[in-house]
């Protein structure tokens, strides 16, 4: 993503995948905060800062799916335990987010069977 962080400073570039900031919604305030994000692989990790991915989406065998925000979409984890809710600041943004984890997911030698549809 493109769009400036929440201190109105631009995002740097990191090596090897996509970083930038999302909106994430909150697993148990369900309320939207701005989060940072870093593909690399078949791995989505975010934080609160660039410094600081420390958490981890593995997008192998995670359903990938629409959301009733047009800039919005989900991502169910493999096991069904967790799903998470993202969003863009835009519609560029949202298309080429998208567009990056299905190519993470079929690039992985793990993706099995599954076929990603972007529309």
């Amino acid at each position: 993503m493109t769009a400036v962080d929440p201190t109105g400073e631009e995002p740097p570039v990191v090596a090897g995948g996509k970083s930038g900031w999302l909106s994430k919604r909150t697993h148990f305030t369900l309320r939207w905060k701005p989060t940072w994000f870093h593909l690399k692989g078949s791995r989505l990790m975010y934080g609160e800062t660039e410094q600081s991915p420390v958490k981890t989406i593995h997008l192998v065998g995670a359903e990938v799916g629409s959301a009733e925000d047009p800039l919005g979409w989900t991502i169910i984890t493999k096991d069904r335990k967790r799903c998470y809710h993202l969003r863009a600041a835009s519609a560029a943004d949202h298309q080429s987010w998208l567009r990056d984890i299905f190519e993470a997911q079929i690039a992985s030698a793990q993706h099995g069977t599954h076929t990603c549809v972007l529309q």
